[in-house]
This record gives structure tokens, sequence and C-alpha cells, in this order.
């Protein structure tokens, strides 16, 4: 009964593209940890990992190879056991209630382990079969997720024909399957060419403003900048930094104003001399820079210099990347 009643919810979300959690009501935060500690050899694994990720969000996990981001994410789909701490995935304790929360989560691994002898639409039902579906529900919602992919046409082809984006688009099929509140993606467009990596980031919005709450690892960081709400980066199975892209980027980076100015290196140094007070001003590469930010500075200086004669042919602010922040974080 529960899977004919969640088939028949998801198949109208689906229809509709509007997203209705079936476990609303437990709150703004859909992933708790407190303490959360695994170790393999009593050194590598991941050590008293907390975090806090909101519904409906999309959360960057990132960090070196071996940092701890897959083993976090197979404990928190049930798949390994904490030494310690606690987790909380959409309302259920991951200790007391690991196969509640088996059902409401999907996991898209770094390593898909799919069927080459079976075809794309093979594949896909055989995971719904696992999951309780009836053949007529099978049907309908293998069917869209197929279409929704662009695998539709190929639906009767041996995945193991497929390109490596159509394998990954199975395999994320495979994921979403059981209409997840959580979607758990680990490298999701590793070793996939733009067009497919751009497809799956798109797919990715699309979940998290439909409200799926999407918990994304991955090394390529511009991706995560572009997808992501907030993020946790990862060091030696422990957390370093966290928080909201903005607040990441306030927090590791201060922000600085560049100015040219009309007129020979004698001018610069004179429009220098104007602007002190304002910060410790330097010349560099023909620019003048001055910290602080942009929006706040840029009456002062306009002022300074055009009553000192002195014209501006450039001004910019300082932009910091999700990479800026990640090689500060990493003291890299």
């Amino acid at each position: 009964m529960f899977y004919r009643l969640r088939s028949k919810l998801f198949l109208n979300i689906l229809a509709s593209e509007i997203y209705s959690p079936l476990h609303a009501g437990r709150g703004d935060i859909t992933i708790t940890t407190k303490g959360l500690t695994k170790t393999y050899d009593g050194v590598h694994g991941i050590k008293n990992i907390d975090l806090s990720i909101r519904s409906g969000s999309c959360f960057g996990f990132i960090g070196a190879n071996g940092a701890g981001k897959t083993t976090t994410i197979k404990i928190l789909v049930g798949l390994l056991k904490p030494q310690a701490g606690t987790a909380i995935v959409s309302g259920y304790d991951l200790r007391a209630e690991p196969e509640k929360v088996r059902k409401i989560v999907g996991y898209l691994p770094d390593t898909y382990g799919l069927y080459d002898y079976l075809s794309g639409y093979d594949v896909v039902d055989y995971t719904a079969r696992l999951h309780g579906f009836e053949r007529s529900e099978r049907k309908e919602i293998v069917e869209f997720l197929l279409k929704k992919l662009d695998l539709f046409e190929a639906r009767n082809v041996k995945v193991g024909k497929y390109s490596k984006g159509m394998r990954q688009k199975v395999a994320l099929a495979r994921a979403l399957v059981n209409d997840p509140d959580v979607l758990f993606l680990d490298e999701p467009t590793s070793g996939l060419d733009p067009v497919a990596a751009r497809g799956i980031e798109d797919l990715i919005k699309s979940l998290t403003r439909d409200g799926k709450t999407i918990f994304i690892t991955s090394h390529v960081l511009p991706e995560v900048e572009k997808v992501c709400d907030s993020l946790a980066i990862i060091k030696n199975g422990t957390i370093r930094a966290s928080g909201s892209m903005d607040d990441m980027r306030r927090k590791f980076y201060a922000p600085a104003i560049r100015i040219k100015v009309s007129g020979s290196a004698a001018g610069a140094h004179k429009a220098l001399a104007v602007l002190g007070g304002l910060g410790k001003a330097e010349l560099a590469d023909g620019y003048i820079c001055i910290p602080g930010d942009r929006d706040a500075l840029a009456p002062e200086i306009n002022r300074r210099l055009a009553s000192a004669g002195i014209s501006i042919t450039e001004m910019s602010g300082n932009s910091q990347s999700l990479e800026d922040v990640y090689f500060k974080v990493m003291g890299e």
C-alpha cells in the first residue's frame, strides 16, 4: 500500500513538476549530523562531522580524494555504520530507523555498477521492482524518467553500448525511481563532456527548485559554485569550513578595488597620495589597489580624484571564486 500511494504521488509530482514532500512538517532542516565518526584502521575515515542542511537546498561537500566525502555519504544512505555520532535524515534517526531512511533517499555513487547486458529500460525497471512497485506503476515511472533524461529513444539499447554521459543518466534515473526526499550525488559529472555535464547541472537545479534536498560531492568547483546554496570543505576526515556560498566568500577573502587613472605613472602616484587614508593603497601592474568594498568606497574615490583633476579610466572590484576559497581553507 505504501508503494502504491507513493507511486501515485510521485507520478503526479512528475507530471506537474510541483514537489510536495511526504515528510512535510518535519522542519526546515533535512539532514543533521553530530559528531559523526568512522575510521577504518584507526586513522583514515571521518571524525566529528557536524552538518545541518536545509530542506530544498543543494549542499556541496568538497575536498581532496580520500578526505572522507564518500564515507560520509555511505553513512547517510545507510551503507556504512558510524562508530560514533548521530545522523537524522528527513526526520529519521539513521541508527534506529535505517530502513526508513533508505526508502526516502536516492543515491548516485561515483561508480554506478550498471549491468551492461541489460537495456536502459531494464536497468531502471529492475530498480523499481526492488523498491516494490507493481508492473503498471513501473511502466509509467520508468518511461517518464527515461523521457525526462533524454534516454527514451535508446531505452532498448544495452547499457554497455551507452556513452559515459548516457550511463550517468541511467544511474541518475535509477536514483530517482523511489521519488527520494533526499538525493545524494557522488561526483555526478565526473568524466563527462561539457554538454553532458551541463545537462546534469541543469537537472540538479531543476530538482532543487522542485523541493528536493541534494547532497553533492564534486572536484569540479565551478560546478559546485553554480548549483549549490551552501557547502562544507573537508580535509583529512574533518570539516575545516562550512556555510553558505556568500558566507564562505566573506569569511575567506578581503574585498579590494582596482583603479586605473589617465596619464603617466606620475599621475598614478599622485592619485595614490590623493587616496591616502582610504586604506593601504598600492600600485601594481599599473593599477591602484585599495582594500575595501567597491560600492561603499566608489563615491569617495570619485570625489577625491575629481577634486584633484585626475580622471578614472577603469574601476572594478575583485571577485573571489570558490576555487580561491578552497585553496585558502586547505592552506595551499
